[in-house]
């Protein structure tokens, strides 16, 4: 499991302004600390439509961190309408693992900005 983050994306967006990445970075942050939990919910009461939304906009706010394993992962969760439950419910196991992993670094970054 690939657990570090690559932030080239985010600079590159950021063209040099430390404050929007900073920004960028706690948004980020907000949506691993509370996107699974709530997906898991939208999940456990056979909600898969809302789940892959969910997903959509979580691999949205993720996407210029340059995590291949965490944008594949979301890509499969947001199509959840053509996945049997069983399936998305191991694949949100690894999603609430490597949540957990990313916000490591995300974290480190807030702090090193801060």
């Amino acid at each position: 499991m690939l657990a570090n983050v690559d932030f080239n994306g985010l600079y590159d967006i950021a063209d040099g302004d430390e404050e929007f990445l900073f920004s960028i970075l706690l948004v980020i942050e907000k949506n691993l600390k509370e996107y699974p939990a709530e997906m898991s919910a939208l999940l456990d009461n056979n909600a898969v439509i809302e789940f892959g939304k969910k997903a959509h906009k979580l691999k949205s706010s993720t996407a210029y961190l340059g995590h291949e394993e965490l944008e594949e992962l979301l890509i499969f969760m947001e199509d959840a309408i053509n996945h049997d439950k069983e399936d998305l419910e191991a694949k949100l196991k690894v999603l609430i693992t490597l949540s957990e992993a990313v916000l490591v670094d995300i974290q480190k970054k807030i702090e090193e900005l801060s």
